[in-house]
């Protein structure tokens, strides 16, 4: 799970906050520590929402979570006497005798009718539109990906949802919206200031520009020497050697001592590259 939350480009802290929950509980869900964590039902019950927002199938996760122990046999007391038979029989003679009376008094009938239960209301689901200018963004729903503008998306729940426009060189958008009817919506994106041109004559230096949204971890040995989520438009600059791991390559661009090389790898599929 914490490898999922991680090519998702999401910190423990905005995992917990789209949830609504503490950070040390999804923690405890990353590393099984059950101990810490309350009641089996309400731990279940955070570990399918925690699933289901990494995009991950929670029955298989929910099948390694511990079954509570069953509760112990109760143990046989001493043994008894055994009770008179006729103190038995005789109070139910005379229940017999009275539920023949009842039976045979005549009694108007009753019909009492019953409401069948009505099934558990579904949802409502609403096609949504999104464009943007320029287009080509990716279009996140609760962290969900959904796609590219333009977009136009199977109807999904409706109800208070958090959208996101996220599109290289541009500043992203993050806007909440009331999903109770079909929706179009359009975006302007505001391009990011140009950023200045690396420094020339600076050998062993690694640059990495932060054009989109992306996790990064970069070591240098088995010294970690940064591990989490830029704001985009920042640059990193790192004494060479160094390896790093992107969430997110296509929004990450690499400049090795003086050289753009272009952006690190593909929109959406983490990689790992040694920078010698």
């Amino acid at each position: 799970m914490r490898r999922a939350r991680e090519e998702k480009g999401l910190s423990l802290r905005e995992a917990a906050s789209r949830l609504a929950l503490k950070a040390k509980v999804l923690q405890a869900l990353e590393e099984c520590r059950f101990e810490d964590l309350p009641e089996p039902a309400l731990a279940r019950g955070y570990l399918r929402r925690y699933a289901l927002l990494l995009g991950l199938d929670p029955g298989p996760l929910l099948a390694l979570y511990p079954a509570p122990e069953p509760p112990p046999a109760p143990r046989e007391g001493p043994r008894r006497r055994p009770f008179p038979l006729w103190l038995l029989l005789l109070p139910l003679a005379l229940l017999l005798g009275y539920g023949g009376y009842l039976l045979l008094r005549p009694t108007p009938s009753q019909v009492v009718e019953v409401e069948p239960a009505s099934p558990p209301k579904r949802p409502e689901r609403y096609p949504l539109r999104v464009d943007s200018e320029p287009s080509g963004a990716r279009v996140y729903l609760d962290g969900f990906y959904l796609g590219q503008t333009p977009l136009q998306s199977p109807p999904v729940e409706g109800g208070k949802r958090l959208l996101r426009l996220e599109l290289p060189g541009h500043e992203a958008v993050e806007e909440a919206i009331l999903l109770e009817k079909p929706l179009s919506l359009s975006y302007r994106l505001k391009p990011l200031p140009e950023a200045p041109p690396p420094a020339q004559g600076r050998p062993g230096k690694l640059v990495l520009r932060l054009e989109g949204r992306s996790w990064l971890r970069v070591t240098q040995g088995e010294k970690r020497l940064y591990e989490g989520i830029p704001q985009v438009g920042a640059e990193l600059v790192f004494d060479l050697p160094v390896e790093v791991r992107a969430g997110n390559p296509g929004a990450v661009r690499v400049v090795l001592e003086g050289k753009d090389l272009g952006p690190m790898g593909e929109p959406g599929k983490p990689l790992t590259k040694s920078f010698p």
